[in-house]
């Protein structure tokens, strides 16, 4: 016959275990989370946005609007393919968070050329090749109109202009922001608790920071699609 305590021991399990299980499969369907991003505003491809009247060119040659970028997860940054300088170990850096992130169908990459008139779709799908993204679908290279494209970077906070003075004849951030699927930049507090706002990707620790907050965010788009 049972002792007392092991009756209690049993009845204890039989009331835990209901509990247990849930929140389980909350943990491993990935319901249960409780960090995000921060919302930093809307940007220039936003819906209200007065930057959304632009039409540009990917390197394949099809149109980029505003509307591209509506339900993906994007990483927007400048370049130009002539750069002497950082260029060359952003994309390298940003090649490495496209293949470690490749399997997310809800993530594109997005690189604007401030070089238009040297860059055409023909020069950015050769640079593609070079950077062994020519045959990837989430990686864009995007010239057009070079204000439209300077409007941007500005509308992102980053730097993108003609510099007779510096190398290449340009200067641009050599960083890139986070888009969610409205248009919305988004990002996460640093170590001194303020908001990182762009992740220099020529840091391969932000470049790290760059690919969690995007699996964070993916997180959170999917269960915002399924209503969660």
């Amino acid at each position: 016959m049972a002792s007392p305590v092991a009756k209690k021991f049993v009845l204890a399990t039989l009331l835990l275990l209901p509990v247990s299980m849930y929140l389980g499969s909350l943990v491993i369907s990935g319901a249960v989370t409780f960090r995000t991003l921060e919302n930093l505003g809307p940007g220039p491809t936003a819906v209200g946005s007065d930057l959304r009247d632009f039409s540009l060119v990917q390197s394949n040659g099809s149109a980029w609007t505003a509307d591209s970028m509506q339900g993906k997860i994007a990483v927007v940054s400048f370049f130009f393919s002539s750069c002497p300088t950082v260029c060359p170990g952003m994309n390298f850096h940003l090649k490495q968070a496209h293949d470690r992130m490749y399997a997310f169908k809800d993530i594109v990459f997005v690189s604007f050329s401030i070089d238009p008139e040297t860059d055409t779709p023909e020069v950015l799908e050769a640079y593609k090749d070079r950077f062994g993204v020519g045959q990837s679908p989430k990686w864009k290279f995007i010239t057009g109109d070079r204000e439209a494209i300077y409007q941007l970077a500005k509308a992102y906070y980053l730097t993108a202009m003609a510099d007779s003075n510096a190398d290449g004849g340009f200067t641009h951030s050599q960083s890139a922001v986070i888009v969610d699927w409205n248009g919305n930049l988004r990002s996460r507090f640093d170590d001194q608790n303020q908001i990182l706002g762009a992740y220099d990707v020529s840091q391969p620790v932000q470049v790290d920071e760059l690919v969690e907050d995007l699996r964070v965010l993916v997180k959170e788009y999917r269960q915002e699609k399924m209503g969660l």
